[in-house]
C-alpha cells in the first residue's frame, strides 16, 4: 500500500516543512509515501470564490488514479480517534488495496468535484485549520496510526 497526501499549495512556513517532512520520513519506514502539491490559484476581486475552486479542483483531480482510494479533508467529515484511524489503515491495508490518498484543500477549501471523487470524508477537527497545520497535524496522525498497528511506544 501507498500513501499519497495530495495538498494545494506549497509550504510557506519553514517549520510546517520541517514537521512535514519528519513525519513523511518516519511513514516511509511502514509504507511508501509521495506529498504531492496542486498549484493553488492566485485569488483576486475579479476572480469568483468557485472559480478559484475549480481550477484548483481540476489540478487536484489529476494527481489521483481511478483506483486510489480518495480521502478528503473537511471540518464536516467524519472524524476519528487515533485509534480509529489506525484501524481504518489497517483495514485498508489488509482489503488489499494499493493507494489511500488524503487530500488537503487550499485557503478556500475544496471543490465540489474533489468532494464527489471522495470516498470518505475525515475531518482533523471541527474548527477550521489552515491548511498547511493540517497537512502537519494530519502526517503526524497517519504515523501514530502505524506505531499503533504495530504496538510501538510512540503512542501510548
Amino acid at each position: 500500500m501507498k500513501i499519497t497526501f495530495i495538498s494545494v499549495g506549497s509550504i510557506k512556513k519553514g517549520y510546517y516543512k520541517e514537521g512535514i517532512e519528519e513525519y513523511l520520513k518516519r511513514i516511509k519506514k511502514y509504507s511508501p509515501v509521495e506529498a504531492v502539491e496542486a498549484k493553488d490559484e492566485s485569488s483576486s476581486i475579479k476572480m469568483p470564490k468557485d472559480d478559484i475552486l475549480k481550477k484548483e479542483g481540476e489540478r487536484i483531480l489529476k494527481k489521483i488514479n481511478e483506483a486510489d482510494f480518495v480521502v478528503v479533508l473537511a471540518d464536516k467529515g467524519r472524524q476519528f480517534t487515533s485509534h480509529a484511524l489506525a484501524e481504518f489503515i489497517s483495514d485498508f491495508m489488509a482489503g488489499g488495496k494499493k493507494n489511500l490518498c488524503f487530500v488537503i484543500g487550499g485557503a478556500w477549501g475544496l471543490h465540489q468535484s474533489v468532494y464527489d471523487r471522495a470516498d470518505l470524508t475525515m475531518s482533523l477537527s471541527s474548527m477550521t485549520l489552515p491548511h498547511e497545520l493540517a497537512r502537519l497535524v494530519l502526517s503526524e496522525q497517519v504515523y501514530r496510526a502505524f506505531t499503533i498497528i504495530r504496538g510501538e511506544p510512540y503512542s501510548h
